[in-house]
């Protein structure tokens, strides 16, 4: 018997909200593109829809599908030549990476997509928009990770290419299957030529934690019929994405959402970059007393690294110890000549030699040192560590001393100029910025990404001199308050209130160069 490829049935509440999207009519042809127990065959059935058609891979769910007197075929939905095209394609496609699937399906989705790095459903979409006919809808619940995937982009340029999004149901990550908990949205696409400027998505995004499935159905059914935001989920219609860079759901302020102001992107002011990845933390992770128990030479592997624990926002606290080895070190010289180094790694050398390691690589050495040239070039200098994934409702940019190097959980932003770094601290610390960064790509459910690459492309205003000089003199002012461990809310506000103020009122340098 054939594998069951992540099978998970969907609550029939959320099935018939998704049915109920629709605007075909019901003689059009309909499928299901992954029937399982027939539950969207049943709740189309019972919608009135008469022309519908499922298919279903496993022979198990399919004989179920049969016995309740459904038009279903045993088949690959992505290998199976149909002789027909759709009005309504629907359903929860399988979620399962390409590396998980049998040999033959994960050919078929390479054919589609044209990669070996992508999910099976980016290719059951793609397939099902070629399914569909001028007019057609497709809706399905699908994890979020489509919109910002770099994988994905074939996807996006696909749902461009041949129609609109119309909606896009946020559920972030509401439990709504049992042993599985994606960031899941349910979406609504319509083929078709559109003149994408012109199109809005209509935007729900959940707000609360726990809801039931009946719940969904019911408030999601009001908010789309109201068009107003309420207790259980915000509403907004949004701009349609014009471009297959990444996409968001994030519903930000109106003022942030598409900023309009003189600005450079982040990388043309400051390198931005990820930390050297030891590939087994808990080998080189060294606790102080250990450290001291060094001689001076094997201290001298010993580096002092900010993690994301470390960022508290506005300033970083406290360190952790990592032996580093460089890679031109043999094996006999480490034993040699740090014999306590030595001793501690070996202790962990089955694991150490087990990890992935480039061509040239030792066990005892760290499997990719990112970076490692620029930060120990300019270790004497003060950098920003921001955390690579996130939960906390405000952003933690927090001001590193000399003498850091940045984890593998943190991404590092260091200005160009010195002069630079309390001004960025505090417009990257800003509810402006979380909104405007959100709203370009961010979000990963209840988590928020900061990514070498969005950040390098988020885009920084050309304030005045004098604002500028405002943000960073009250980033200062926060970061004494901090350390002698006061309230800042009061200071906060007032750089919100700078920002906000000096796009409102254009207060710009007329210059092309970011004068820092």
């Amino acid at each position: 018997m054939r594998k069951r490829i992540s099978f998970v049935e969907t609550p029939r509440e959320i099935v018939r909200l998704m049915v109920k999207l629709s605007t075909i009519q019901k003689d059009e042809p309909v499928l299901d593109t992954g029937c399982g127990n027939g539950i969207f065959l049943e709740v189309l059935k019972e919608e009135g829809y008469k022309n519908i058609l499922g298919i279903e891979i496993d022979e198990e769910l399919y004989k179920t599908c049969i016995s309740k007197g459904f038009r279903v075929v045993l088949g690959d939905f992505l290998s199976y030549e149909f002789k027909e095209q759709f009005g309504l394609i629907i359903g929860n496609p399988p979620y399962a990476h390409f590396n998980q699937l049998p040999k033959q399906i994960s050919e078929n989705v390479r054919k589609i997509i044209g990669t070996s790095e992508g999910d099976i459903y980016y290719a059951f979409i793609v397939k099902s928009i070629n399914l569909l006919k001028e007019g057609g809808e497709l809706i399905y619940i699908v994890p979020y990770h489509f919109f910002y995937n770099t994988y994905a982009k074939i996807v996006r340029e696909h749902i461009l290419k041949n129609g609109k999004i119309e909606l896009v149901i946020d559920l972030d990550e509401i439990r709504l299957f049992k042993g599985e908990n994606p960031e899941t949205i349910i979406f609504k696409f319509k083929k078709g030529f559109f003149n994408l400027s012109r199109e809005k998505i209509k935007i729900l995004n959940i707000k609360v934690k726990k809801i039931t499935p009946s719940e969904i159905m019911i408030t999601a059914n009001e908010t789309l019929n109201n068009k107003s935001s309420n207790k259980i989920w915000n509403y907004k219609e949004i701009n349609h994405f014009t471009t297959p860079a990444i996409w968001s759901s994030y519903l930000p302020s109106s003022i942030s959402q598409s900023p309009q102001f003189p600005s450079v992107k982040l990388k043309e002011i400051a390198k931005v970059g990820v930390g050297p990845v030891s590939g087994f933390d808990k080998a080189f992770l060294i606790s102080e007393e250990e450290f001291l128990k060094l001689n001076e030479k094997e201290k001298a592997l010993v580096k002092k690294f900010v993690k994301a624990k470390n960022c508290v926002r506005f300033i970083t606290q406290g360190y952790y110890y990592y032996i580093l080895i460089e890679d031109k070190m043999s094996e006999d010289e480490l034993k040699s000549e740090y014999p306590n180094i030595y001793s501690k790694l070996s202790k962990f050398k089955n694991a150490l030699s087990n990890r992935y390691l480039p061509e040239g690589k030792k066990w005892f050495h760290w499997q990719a040192l990112r970076n490692y040239n620029f930060l120990t070039s300019n270790l004497l200098k003060k950098r920003i560590y921001v955390p690579a994934l996130d939960r906390k409702p405000y952003n933690r940019f927090s001001l590193g001393e000399e003498n850091f190097l940045p984890s593998s959980d943190v991404i590092f932003i260091q200005p160009y100029k010195d002069n630079d770094i309390l001004f960025l601290l505090g417009f990257l610390n800003s509810q402006f910025f979380r909104d405007y960064y959100l709203s370009n790509g961010g979000r990963r459910g209840g988590r928020v990404a900061f990514t070498q690459r969005i950040l390098e492309e988020i885009r920084i205003p050309l304030f005045s001199t004098d604002e500028k000089e405002k943000i960073k003199n009250i980033t200062k002012e926060i970061i004494d308050k901090l350390k002698k461990g006061e309230n800042t809310e009061k200071e906060e506000k007032k750089i919100e209130q700078i920002i906000y103020e000096s796009i409102r009122s254009q207060k710009f340098e007329n210059i092309l160069l970011f004068n820092l």
